[in-house]
């Protein structure tokens, strides 16, 4: 199913596996690379020597393309990350946003990562951030919606992805947020998508290098068991219901947002290491996911979520339907 987002990143299916922060490990990132995706490195908040280390691990894995991502907002993260990416050269810098991109700070980045012969893939929430990323000289452009993992967005998924395949004409256009099954990859490539992204799935994976209790946290999650937690620190994100997500629910409705917010960091601190890493998700561990949880009812492989779900989605392409 080779296209523009191929052709772009050098990978065999227009498949993305998102960064998640100390989740998308190297064993993640391989596994998807090597079965023909874009394996792509949660290192936006890491240690520029961590970094270095899964990117020497990933490559010690396999020979073929992957990413790693860092926030393009301004401070010591974004200059720590841009060091370590240029040190390491993964094929593609996966560059994600939290604020409206300006352009010169934009291009700027995007000059320096192209100068080093590394492709980028720009993240965006909003279509005037499209707009900025191609103008600035994107590779490829990522529609984040609402229902995707991590950090909470503002526009449905389905929304922006019509706003920029209607508006962005020389980049090739990948969806992103609440995507699980091939159906949906075929829905969105009707809309103009060339691509999509799936965090969450790929977190349920065989290879993703999570305790097997937050696997089976994601399988077991129905729709209805994801919230949005942190409201009052500007940065909420999805996590499936338990104590904890119950608890900062709580903060947020008993108290002035001005002093919910570092109520909120404390009572979260750790909470990934405690459900990644120890497997603790029922009362202090933080299973962060998106909302697309209620369509994965199983622990697949990297490979059957690559090459099988690309394969499906031609499949549905093909089909002819009709409403009248």
């Amino acid at each position: 199913m080779a296209n523009r987002v191929c052709e772009a990143l050098g990978i065999e299916y227009p498949i993305i596996q998102g960064a998640m922060a100390w989740t998308s490990m190297a064993p993640l990132v391989a596994a998807v690379s090597e079965a023909g995706g874009l394996g792509v490195l949660g290192s936006g908040f890491m240690p520029k020597p961590i970094i270095l280390e899964q990117m020497a691990a990933v490559r010690s894995m396999t020979s073929k393309p992957f990413a790693a991502n860092l926030f393009l907002d301004p401070g010591a993260e974004l200059e720590e990350g841009i060091s370590a990416i240029l040190e390491g050269k993964p094929a593609v810098a996966y560059v994600d946003s939290l604020n409206l991109l300006e352009y010169e700070f934009t291009k700027k980045h995007y000059d320096i990562f192209h100068e080093a012969g590394i492709k980028v893939v720009a993240k965006v929430n909003y279509l005037e951030d499209a707009l900025v990323a191609e103008k600035a000289g994107a590779d490829v452009i990522i529609a984040k919606g609402v229902e995707g993992g991590g950090h909470c967005t503002k526009v449905g998924g389905r929304i922006l992805l019509a706003e920029i395949c209607e508006n962005v004409k020389t980049v090739p256009v990948v969806a992103s947020g609440g995507i699980a099954t091939p159906r949906q990859a075929a829905g969105c490539t009707v809309v103009g998508a060339e691509g999509v992204e799936m965090g969450t799935i790929f977190m349920a994976s065989q290879e993703c290098p999570v305790h097997i209790n937050v696997k089976n946290a994601v399988v077991k999650a129905t729709d209805r068991d994801i919230v949005a937690c942190g409201a009052s620190t500007g940065e909420p994100s999805w996590q499936i219901r338990n104590k904890l997500a119950e608890t900062l629910l709580k903060i947020d409705a008993d108290n002035p947002w001005d002093k919910a917010a570092d109520m909120i960091r404390e009572a979260s601190q750790g909470s990934l290491r405690i459900a990644s890493l120890e497997g603790e998700v029922e009362e202090h561990g933080a299973v962060l996911s998106g909302q697309v949880c209620g369509l994965i009812h199983e622990i697949k492989s990297c490979k059957e979520i690559v090459v099988d779900f690309t394969k499906e989605w031609e499949n549905c392409l093909k089909k002819t339907y009709s409403v009248f």
